[in-house]
C-alpha cells in the first residue's frame, strides 16, 4: 500500500492524476469565448450605480445581507474571550477564524455593493435630501469594508501563523504595543454590529421612496413562496439531508427557512484541522479582479441577438449588469477555491485537509447561488427567469451532493471509490456555476 501511495505521489508530480480521475486545477478555468466581449460588459455593468430591484425583492435581498453580515460577525466575536490568543485557545480554533473573517469579508462588501446601489437610486429620487441621509451609512460601511480587507489580506499574507498570533494578555498590557491585523479585524467587527444595524433601518425605512413598488410584486413574492414551498418538500423527503455545520454556509439562500442554518454536525467539525499547511492562505484570499469569462456560448444566441435584444425591459438590462460583475468576483473565488481542493486530493492528503478545503469551496459557491436566486425572482423575460432558475436549483443541489460525498470520503477514507465520488461532485459543481455564469454572460450580451 505504502508502494501505491508513493506511485501514486510520483504520478502527481509528473502532471498525472494517479489514482483519481480528476483534471488538473490547471484545466478547471473556464475558457473565455470570443463572442463576449468581458471589458464591453463590466464597463456596461459598472456605469450604473442604480440597484433596479423591485421594493419587495429589495426587502429581500436586503434581509439576506443583513443575516449573513450579522451571523459571520457574531460568529467571529464568539471567538473573543478572556485569553483568546494563548496558544491553547487560540490553535484550536485559528482555521474556523480564518473562514469566519473570508465570510465576513465577502458579506460586508456585498452590503456594501447594496448600499451603495440604494444611494444611487436616492439620487435619481425626488427628495433630494434622501441621498445626503444614506451617503454617511454607506461610507461606513465602505470604510469598514477597506479595513477588513486589508486585515485580511495582511493576516494571509502572514500566513496565519501561530506563532505570530499569540499574544499574552499580561504581557501585552505592561508593554506599549500597537494592535496588530487581527486585533484591527476584531475592533472593527465590535462596531460593524451598530453600522449594519442603521444602515439596514435607514434602507428599511425608506425602501418605497429608493425601490420602484411594481405590479408584479405580488405574482412574484406568490411564485418564490411556491417555489420555497416546492424546494423545501422535496428536501424534508430526504431521511439525510445534510444537517452539518456545512449546510449553515449554503442554507439559507437553498429556498429554506433560516431556522435550518442553525443545524451542526459536531463530528465534522471535529475534523476539521485545527491548523493548516501555508497552502491554505492562498484559499482565502478573495479574487480582487477576476476576468469575465463564459465557455460554449451558443452560436444561436449571436444570430438571434437583433430579435431578442428588444426582449429585455430596461429594469432586466440593469440588473443583469449590475450582478453580471457580483457572479465575476464570487466566480473567481469559487475557482480558486476548487483548485487548490484538486490540488489536496492529488497529493492524497487526508481527510482533515480535504473536508477543510471542500468547505471552503461550498462556502465560495452559495454566494453563486445567492445571485442567481436574486435574478430569478426579480428578472421578467420568462425565458431568462426559467434558464437563471434551473441552473440556480442545479447549482444548490450539487452544494448538497457535494456535502453528503465529502463526509462519506471522510469516513471511508482511504476508499478510492468515495474519494473519486468526492471529486465527481466538485468537478460538477464547477461546472455548474460555469454554466450558470454563462447564462448571465449571455443575458448582458442581450442587454448591449
Amino acid at each position: 500500500q505504502q508502494q501505491q501511495q508513493q506511485q501514486q505521489s510520483a504520478q502527481a508530480a509528473n502532471g498525472q492524476c494517479g489514482a483519481y480521475d480528476f483534471p488538473l486545477p490547471s484545466n478547471v478555468s473556464t475558457p473565455v469565448a470570443e463572442k463576449v466581449s468581458p471589458n464591453t460588459t463590466l464597463m456596461a455593468a459598472a456605469a450604473s450605480k442604480e440597484l433596479p430591484l423591485e421594493l419587495n425583492s429589495a426587502l429581500y435581498t436586503l434581509d439576506k445581507l443583513q443575516f449573513e453580515a450579522t451571523t459571520a460577525i457574531t460568529k467571529l466575536l464568539s471567538f473573543v474571550t478572556p485569553n483568546w490568543r494563548q496558544r491553547e485557545k487560540l490553535e484550536p480554533v485559528l482555521m474556523d477564524v480564518k473562514l469566519t473573517a473570508v465570510r465576513l469579508r465577502t458579506a460586508l462588501h456585498d452590503l456594501s455593493e447594496f448600499g451603495e446601489g440604494a444611494l444611487g437610486n436616492a439620487t435619481r429620487s425626488e427628495d433630494r435630501n434622501l441621498a445626503l441621509k444614506l451617503r454617511p451609512h454607506v461610507r461606513a460601511l465602505r470604510d469598514a469594508d477597506k479595513l477588513v480587507h486589508d486585515t485580511t489580506e495582511t493576516l494571509d499574507a502572514q500566513g496565519w501563523a501561530v506563532e505570530q498570533l499569540l499574544r499574552s494578555e499580561e504581557k501585552y498590557k505592561t508593554i506599549s504595543k500597537p494592535p496588530d491585523s487581527l486585533d484591527q479585524l476584531i475592533a472593527c467587527a465590535q462596531t460593524l454590529t451598530e453600522d449594519v444595524r442603521q444602515t439596514i433601518s435607514f434602507i428599511h425605512g425608506n425602501a418605497s421612496l429608493l425601490f420602484k413598488r411594481s405590479l408584479s410584486d405580488s405574482a412574484t413574492e406568490d411564485a418564490a413562496v411556491e417555489s420555497a414551498k416546492g424546494a423545501s418538500s422535496t428536501q424534508q423527503d430526504q431521511p439525510n439531508r445534510g444537517s452539518s455545520e456545512w449546510v449553515e454556509d449554503y442554507d439559507y439562500v437553498s429556498f429554506e427557512s433560516k431556522d435550518a442554518a442553525a443545524k451542526k454536525n459536531s463530528a465534522l467539525r471535529e475534523a476539521i484541522p485545527a491548523n493548516l499547511k501555508k497552502n491554505f492562505d492562498t484559499v482565502i484570499k478573495a479574487a480582487e479582479t477576476t476576468v469575465m469569462a463564459a465557455s460554449n456560448v451558443p452560436t444561436t444566441v449571436a444570430a438571434n441577438n437583433s430579435v431578442k435584444k428588444q426582449e429585455l425591459t430596461v429594469k432586466d438590462k440593469k440588473l443583469v449588469c449590475y450582478y453580471a460583475v457580483q457572479i465575476s468576483t464570487h466566480m473567481g473565488n469559487l475557482q480558486q477555491a476548487i483548485d487548490s481542493f484538486l490540488e489536496t486530493v492529488e497529493k492524497n492528503q487526508p481527510p482533515k485537509f480535504f473536508i477543510a478545503y471542500g468547505k471552503f469551496v461550498v462556502v465560495s459557491a452559495h454566494n453563486l447561488v445567492t445571485i442567481g436566486d436574486i435574478v430569478h425572482r426579480n428578472v421578467s423575460k420568462p425565458e431568462l427567469k426559467e434558464k437563471i432558475l434551473r441552473c440556480t436549483d442545479a447549482l444548490s443541489e450539487a452544494l448538497k451532493t457535494c456535502v453528503q460525498k465529502s463526509k462519506k470520503a471522510a469516513a471511508q477514507f482511504p476508499s478510492v471509490t468515495a474519494v473519486q465520488e468526492m471529486v465527481d461532485s466538485v468537478v460538477d459543481i464547477s461546472h455548474l456555476a460555469a454554466d450558470l455564469k454563462v447564462a448571465m454572460l449571455q443575458a448582458v450580451q442581450l442587454s448591449l
